[in-house]
């Protein structure tokens, strides 16, 4: 019961997120790109995590789906922040570049865990058999917001 809960906080934490980012108005270019893939990463998150509480139907296939659009975004996610891409309304903090390396390895984190979390969906019969693999999707989402974006 325990780890359902650090599993839905977590995941619950970053569609948190997905909400704020909707009140970002005057984003061009790169930051409205990884701005909006952002938002789908929330989304998705937020999709899974209602079946996991128990407010929708538990569907693997939507796992899948779900999960392969946060994998998606992850397997770009370096791609969308070029160095000094810092225009507001970012909430992308400048030492993103001085740890390249350390965020470009989260990013790869994040979309195997996703991937992982998809492969998870294809033969789960309930939420349950999903939890190790969002937690891990979760923790991922987690390190990249608590090191590399503006504070909330």
């Amino acid at each position: 019961m325990k780890y359902l809960k650090i599993t839905l906080a977590a995941a619950v934490g970053i569609t948190g997120a997905s909400a704020i980012a909707l009140a970002h108005d005057g984003a061009t270019g790169m930051v409205m790109q990884r701005m909006e893939a952002m938002k789908e990463i929330g989304k998705s998150m937020k999709s899974i995590a209602a079946m996991v509480k128990g407010d929708a139907a538990f569907s693997g296939e939507a796992v899948q789906a779900s999960a392969s659009v946060i994998a998606g975004h992850a397997k770009h996610m370096p791609h969308m922040f070029p160095e000094g891409s810092l225009d507001k309304p970012t909430e992308a903090l400048p030492v993103i570049w001085t740890q390249w390396d350390r965020f470009t390895e989260i990013a790869g984190k994040l979309n195997s865990d996703a991937l992982a979390l998809a492969e998870a969906g294809k033969t789960a019969s309930s939420a349950k058999d999903i939890l190790p693999q969002l937690g891990a999707v979760g923790k991922s989402c987690k390190a990249c917001h608590q090191d590399y974006r503006l504070a909330k």
